[in-house]
């Protein structure tokens, strides 16, 4: 009967155990440089003033992610499939870019080849919903998958999405249970020994919205 309190408590204790990390503000380019195909992600000139040894982290990061290779095949059959396919590369680039474990490439290919990725969520949180179920099933098959640091950061970076969409169609619940959910991933990314998912999850914290702009005059 104290089982809900138990895990309430060893997360509490991760967080409190987590590698101390310096305030850093990137202003959101580190958090796109993980999720969003675009300008304006991380350079080396942003990791010039950090201290060692979150620049070398910061720079062994920015080399795998500048050197990625996208070993995803596929043969698209229309313009749908070829933008979710590009989603797809987003996702392995992410993986490959961020974890050092050994054949993170081969599993990084095994899951974006399975999950529901799709080109477009037309504004409907169900898509990153579905998108974020699937990765946590992956963690409830093999909770000390090689993956799970970035995971804990797809699943939050989808259930905030999945918030932003609600609010926007007046889906109070929905919005409130998926901003909650994002919350509780992105401390378990604090939680992760290796300081870069902490970063990443602070990053992620400052940038205004991940997919749905608030309307104007909205608190």
């Amino acid at each position: 009967m104290h089982t809900g309190i138990g895990v309430i408590a060893a997360i509490a204790l991760a967080v409190a155990q987590a590698p101390a990390r310096p305030a850093i503000d990137f202003k959101g380019r580190l958090y796109r440089a993980v999720f969003v195909n675009g300008p304006d992600t991380l350079s080396s000139g942003d990791i010039a003033l950090v201290s060692e040894p979150l620049r070398d982290r910061l720079s062994r990061f920015l080399k795998r992610r500048s050197s990625f290779t996208s070993l995803y095949e596929s043969t698209p059959k229309d313009l749908v499939a070829a933008e979710a396919d590009a989603k797809r590369r987003a996702v392995e680039r992410g993986i490959v870019s961020l974890l050092e474990a050994p054949g993170i490439e081969q599993r990084a290919v095994a899951f974006v080849g399975a999950a529901p990725i799709k080109y477009e969520w037309e504004g409907d949180p169900a898509g990153p919903l579905d998108e974020s179920a699937y990765a946590e099933h992956v963690l409830d098959l093999e909770p000390s998958t090689p993956l799970a640091p970035y995971l804990y950061l797809f699943i939050a970076q989808r259930q905030r999405a999945a918030a932003e969409a609600a609010e926007r169609a007046g889906n109070t619940a929905v919005a409130q249970t998926a901003a909650a959910k994002a919350k509780t991933f992105l401390q378990k990314a604090r939680a992760v020994p290796d300081p870069i998912f902490g970063l990443i999850a602070d990053d992620f914290e400052k940038v205004p919205f991940v997919y749905v702009r608030k309307k104007a005059g909205a608190p």
